[in-house]
């Protein structure tokens, strides 16, 4: 298995590369989502709780960590064959400040089952329940497996406070904002990075971002907007009205 040698800033690691949807996200960190790595390097502080919600095999929580030492990165990822990477990657650069879960967050805790459109590291737009994102991104279903939901709040109480959480769940962000209530009115939450996902000729993120705001967020910037399909997509970045 190769490994790739990672550099920002003054910060090197290493992550694992085994396929080419792996490479593609190694190769382009610093050039698909700038604003999100500018995002991390600026506002993730030492005593900080990062929570990567979405993390995929690590590509941000990775980098995080490593800049980071001494801050705590919560990792969340619910596809197995992304999660059991990101845990190697964190092994492979000695990350004791990463904190993996596999879990999928939603809006209420559970059980639930997640459509998979692949069985691969890395991969991408998988979905939960019933939702038709996945189709709508034009990929097929390969396997509906069992998963264990839990909300935003529900990993607060077991993992600490966030100071910042980063949510990139590809069209289940209405969900993951639904069972956070308590998490982005606690004071130590500073900033959100969330991605909003739409099919064309629907609600890109106006009204969807309610929740944010009745916490006091506000929006202030915003990256580049991407689409497959009939779906979008654009990360925008929140953080308290008075910072």
């Amino acid at each position: 298995m190769d490994t790739t040698h990672c550099r920002v800033g003054n910060t090197q690691y290493r992550m694992i590369v085994s396929n080419p949807s792996e490479r593609i996200r190694v190769d382009t960190l610093e050039t698909k989502e700038p604003e999100t790595v500018q995002w991390i390097l600026d506002q993730f502080r030492p005593g900080d709780t990062l929570y990567d919600i979405g993390a995929n095999i690590g590509i941000f929580a990775i980098l995080a960590a490593a800049w980071n030492p001494r801050g705590t990165v919560v990792a969340v990822e619910p596809m197995p064959a992304s999660f059991t990477r990101l845990c190697e990657n964190g092994a492979l650069n000695d990350l004791t400040n990463l904190r993996p879960y596999c879990v999928a967050i939603a809006a209420e805790n559970g059980l639930g089952m997640m459509n998979l459109v692949s069985l691969a590291p890395s991969s991408s737009m998988h979905s939960l329940g019933d939702s038709d994102m996945t189709a709508q991104f034009g990929e097929p279903v390969v396997l509906r497996t069992g998963i264990g939901l839990a909300t935003i709040d529900a990993l607060a109480r077991a993992a600490g406070p966030p100071s910042l959480i980063k949510i990139d769940v590809d069209g289940g962000e209405d969900d993951v904002l639904a069972g956070a209530a308590a998490t982005l009115h606690h004071p130590s939450l500073r900033s959100v990075l969330i991605e909003f996902n739409w099919v064309e000729g629907t609600t890109r993120k106006e009204g969807r971002d309610e929740p944010l705001l009745r916490a006091g967020f506000v929006p202030r910037a915003t990256g580049a907007e991407y689409g497959r399909y009939d779906v979008r997509w654009q990360n925008t970045i929140y953080t308290r009205g008075t910072s």
